[in-house]
């Protein structure tokens, strides 16, 4: 099968139900298997014990009206988060993500963005 080609720009992210939208710049989700290796009688056996996932984005800062700050609300009440990265030819989805870090980064330039980091399950169709 061909591979098909998904602008970043065509990426959407949604948050506890709502959809950010020509916010994000960058972005990486990481799935990791955690592989136990056993020597048997005859052979080594590699089995899949857990599954890790996590997400990081990195996106404009929209002040206090958006993205940002319903992050910022999430993380002052502890809670997890719902995430939605959807392309044109796939889907990811993380129903109970914990957040492990919001950075906001200015430069000299003017351009304020954030960077996002979670851990959660990830499932992707």
């Amino acid at each position: 099968m061909p591979a098909v080609s998904v602008a970043g720009a065509a990426i959407n992210l949604s948050v506890d139900a709502t959809q950010y939208e020509s916010q994000i710049t960058t972005g990486t989700i990481t799935t990791t298997p955690t592989i136990v290796r056993t020597k048997t009688l005859d052979s080594v056996a590699f089995d899949q014990t857990d599954l890790n996932s996590t997400m990081s984005v990195d996106f404009l800062y929209d002040e206090a009206a958006g993205l940002y700050a319903a992050l910022q609300t999430a993380i002052t009440a502890g809670s997890t988060v719902a995430v939605i990265v959807a392309s044109a030819t796939g889907t990811w989805t993380g129903s109970t993500m914990s957040i492990d870090g919001l950075d906001l980064n200015y430069d000299a330039t003017g351009v304020v963005t954030a960077s996002l980091s979670l851990t959660g399950d990830v499932t992707f169709a």
